[in-house]
């Protein structure tokens, strides 16, 4: 069975990505959201570490993780983030950021 798991972290933005993604600037640390499939629903935070490395986070600290529940991406509040989680069955992980612009 493939299911879509959300692990939310913080983490630095280094510069250097596996993936070409609208990323944030370099050198600061913003919370973010990692869209990882896999076959299981159950929490694999080594696999969840190496993704957001392959993305360009460093100093990576988990907040926690849940199987993402399809139903939700009905709703208003979820809704936002079904292209995430499309992207994540079709290509394996996609990843969200929240900016810090409002904080500076």
């Amino acid at each position: 069975m493939t299911v879509v798991v959300v692990y939310g972290f913080t983490g630095e933005y280094s510069g250097v990505s596996k993936y070409d993604w609208k990323h944030p600037d370099p050198g600061i640390a913003h919370k973010c959201m990692l869209f990882l499939r896999q076959a299981e629903d159950s929490d694999s935070y080594p696999e969840a570490e190496i993704e957001c490395l392959r993305y360009g986070f460093t100093d990576i600290q988990f907040s926690g993780c849940g199987k993402l529940q399809i139903d939700a991406l009905n709703t208003d509040a979820h809704r936002g983030f079904a292209g995430f989680y499309e992207e994540a069955l079709s290509s394996g992980s996609a990843l969200a950021y929240y900016s810090n612009k409002a904080a500076q």
